[in-house]
């Protein structure tokens, strides 16, 4: 899929759409572990890898995840200049945050099939820390502004 650089969203609904894809994303997680942990009869907790290698598996994509997905979420963030118009800004900042938000959910949604097959807590443990750290994450206007600097006449437009 070819990225489209000329996409140029209204700020203000840009600014209001991408909350809500944060929220589909979150909400998305949450019921599938409820789902997952209410269907599952075995339960338990163990850090044993030895009797369970997704324990490490487990760890490493959730790590790598997260680095992976701050890495390119700053990197999106560097490649915006400060000559782009408040529209080509706000296009590279969903790409960053929907970038990041994905790179997070794969092990979260991860560790609970995990959990599924296991019935080891600890992976239900490890997404819902994957959870938290999302609803930290939450792109918030005050988060647009600070993370694209945004000045006084940007920051007006967007605000409406």
């Amino acid at each position: 899929m070819a990225y489209n650089s000329n996409y140029n969203p209204n700020p203000k609904a840009a600014a209001k759409v991408l909350p809500i894809i944060h929220l589909a994303l979150l909400i998305g997680q949450v019921l599938f572990c409820l789902v997952v942990y209410n269907i599952t009869t075995q339960k338990g907790f163990s850090l044993d890898g030895s009797a369970d290698p997704f324990v490490y598996v487990s760890l490493a994509f959730t790590l790598g995840g997260f680095t992976a997905g701050n890495l390119l979420f700053k990197k999106q963030l560097q490649k915006i200049t400060p000559e782009s118009t408040l529209s080509q800004k706000i296009a590279s900042y969903q790409t960053a945050c929907i970038i990041r938000a994905a790179l997070l959910e794969g092990p979260s949604l991860f560790s609970i099939v995990a959990y599924m097959l296991s019935g080891n807590l600890f992976f239900l443990t490890v997404s819902c820390a994957i959870i938290l750290y999302f609803l930290f994450i939450r792109p918030t206007k005050n988060k647009i502004v600070n993370d694209l600097s945004l000045n006084y006449d940007e920051k007006a437009e967007l605000e409406g």
